[in-house]
């Protein structure tokens, strides 16, 4: 597990009752922990799968972690972002309140991620 002193990134999905919409988001986290060591990335989902963000920081919270980054891996800014997730972290708060979480941006507004989304799109326009 992760030392005290280290930072884990977690990966926050939104989560589905279906594998197969699961399989990428494991296979990130699975692709990741190869580069960068399976302690320092973790899986979660906001709901409908688990671990939940509760369940993570649980876990890392029983190891002696006292902070991890939250990346959503969402498309926009949503409701989820601006509301469910701040609900969430406010709970996990009261829960351990030691504990730091830093929310980063989501992912699909990222400007590398834009980028290739327009290359693929692109792509695709051209058959």
């Amino acid at each position: 597990m992760t030392t005290k002193q280290s930072t884990p990134l977690v990966l926050l999905a939104h989560g589905s009752k279906y594998r197969e919409w699961l399989a990428p988001f494991e296979q990130l986290a699975d692709d990741l922990c190869k580069d960068v060591g399976r302690d320092n990335v973790l899986l979660c989902y906001m709901e409908s799968a688990t671990p939940t963000l509760l369940d993570t920081v649980r876990r890392l919270a029983a190891a002696g972690v006292t902070r991890c980054r939250v990346l959503p891996l969402f498309m926009a800014q949503g409701a989820h972002f601006n509301t469910d997730i701040p609900g969430q972290l406010d709970a996990i708060k009261k829960q351990f309140p030691g504990f730091e979480i830093t929310l980063l941006p989501v992912i699909g507004q990222h400007p590398m991620f834009l980028a290739l989304m327009r290359q693929l799109t692109k792509e695709a326009v051209n058959g």
